[in-house]
């Protein structure tokens, strides 16, 4: 099977004049054979053709060694994609620390007085150490009776991460469907989703009373079990197969669509999410996504 190696980098100052030679030397150390290079963003992304059936593990453990040797210490990924089938016809991303820089249910304790208590919650069920509902119903409880106000200036402070906007603009400018899962709430997907132009979103619904924040969220919650049957629904309805599709997420609730998609990516992920997945993005902003599917500068748009 052929594949691509792409090595990327956000981080200024970005990938210097000896990345092409980094890059060989990393796919040579894996066991491969390095073909012809190609920058899809000059500084940010290289890819090069491999023959062979090169260890990721290695490569990834030759770009360690070689930071202060012939990367000038600039942290970057490298991924190994299947050469065929790299372009997707749905992503479904989840929203928390992915889309967004922020977990807007630890802001929201934050705003209420709860923020150490939630946080704590929070981090042990993004590393799986905890059952996603269950905690989510607990954290929330802690809320109950915050003013709804607090939800506004959550929606005011939210902020998208480096990359969001060009990552949807460009997927549905070449006809591909956006879908915005979170184990968050609706009232931040419908504005996040609106704001970039996701083409559908699903999230948990905060139960709100007389302008105040009840503790409860409706049922069912949405899990990581239901993230997969969102995308299993999407599928589907576009009469494609899991290998058309890509995810993007962080956390161990992103497990069950990750596992499913062709091109399942942890952004910046916990261990529990990187376990079930070979492509990581831990040093380049969500223009990545795009990288990893082959799109380059001259077909990325922010609008």
């Amino acid at each position: 099977m052929k594949q691509i190696a792409l090595l990327s980098a956000t981080h200024a100052p970005g990938l210097g004049p000896d990345a092409e030679a980094a890059l060989g030397t990393i796919i040579e150390a894996a066991g491969g054979k390095p073909g012809p290079y190609r920058w899809l963003s000059p500084g940010h992304a290289l890819e090069a053709e491999v023959e062979g059936n090169p260890s990721l593990t290695k490569a990834r453990e030759m770009l360690g060694e070689m930071l202060g040797e012939m990367m000038g210490g600039i942290p970057a990924d490298i991924n190994f994609i299947p050469a065929d089938g790299r372009r997707k016809a749905l992503m479904i991303a989840d929203m928390d620390s992915t889309i967004i820089s922020s977990e807007s249910l630890d802001d929201l304790a934050r705003l209420a007085g709860k923020g150490d208590e939630v946080a704590t919650i929070t981090a042990r069920s993004m590393r799986g150490e905890l059952d996603f509902s269950q905690s989510l119903k607990a954290r929330v409880g802690m809320l109950a009776g915050s003013p709804t106000s607090l939800i506004d200036t959550i929606i005011a402070e939210a902020e998208c991460n480096p990359g969001a906007t060009e990552l949807v603009t460009t997927l549905r400018r070449h006809g591909v469907r956006t879908v915005l899962a979170s184990g968050g709430f609706t009232f931040l997907t419908e504005v996040i989703g609106g704001r970039l132009g996701f083409d559908a979103h699903f999230a948990n619904t905060l139960v709100v009373r007389d302008g105040v924040i009840t503790g409860e969220v409706t049922d069912p919650v949405l899990d990581q079990h239901s993230k997969r049957t969102i995308l299993d629904r999407e599928i589907e309805a576009l009469g494609i197969t899991p290998d058309d599709v890509a995810t993007i997420g962080d956390g161990a609730n992103d497990r069950g669509m990750t596992e499913r998609a062709g091109m399942g990516v942890a952004y910046q992920g916990k261990d529990a999410l990187k376990a079930v997945t070979p492509y990581w993005l831990d040093h380049t902003d969500l223009r990545g996504m795009l990288w990893l599917q082959g799109y380059d500068d001259s077909m990325i748009t922010r609008s």
